[in-house]
């Protein structure tokens, strides 16, 4: 259920603001790089001035997920609820009964049990990645058959990128 609640909100969003911090800044420069398929604007930024300053600019019609596998991490937990202040609707990448998850409209609830105050995130990123991967294909469901059009669009000018030999 949440799964497809937070895919109906990045459906109606206007735009989507991905903001992570620390080993959660790589997710959300791959919910980017996945979401920027999607005819509408899709910003990932991994600092927080900037963060701050997008999800001041927010409205309802925007959403805002925010990254967070500890959900412990202040500067995170501030911007969803300045996020939510604007009317944003937020949703939290995060653990389960977190500080984050409790500023957010929505919960994607991460759990691995790995101990990140001990060891770098692996496993936590991975499960991450795993969500943004399952986010990205429902929304891609949900946009109907013209989309492959779009998308065949998309690899057509990518191929341009590249040289033939």
């Amino acid at each position: 259920e949440a799964i497809g609640n937070a895919v109906e909100a990045l459906h109606a969003a206007r735009s989507i603001v991905l903001c992570g911090l620390g080993a959660s800044a790589s997710v959300a420069l791959d919910a980017q790089h996945k979401l920027l398929r999607f005819p509408r604007p899709v910003m990932a930024h991994t600092d927080i001035i900037n963060q701050r300053m997008l999800a001041a600019g927010l409205t309802p019609e925007d959403c805002l997920l925010c990254i967070s596998y500890t959900g412990r991490t202040t500067a995170i937990v501030e911007l969803a609820q300045l996020g939510h202040s604007t009317g944003a609707r937020v949703i939290g990448l995060t653990a389960p009964d977190s500080p984050l998850a409790a500023a957010c409209d929505l919960v994607l609830a991460v759990s691995s049990g790995e101990d990140t105050d001990l060891y770098t995130p692996m496993t936590s990123r991975i499960a991450q990645l795993v969500i943004v991967d399952i986010l990205a294909t429902c929304l891609a469901l949900k946009q109907g058959d013209e989309f492959a059009d779009h998308l065949r669009e998309i690899k057509r000018n990518l191929g341009r990128t590249r040289s033939s030999g």
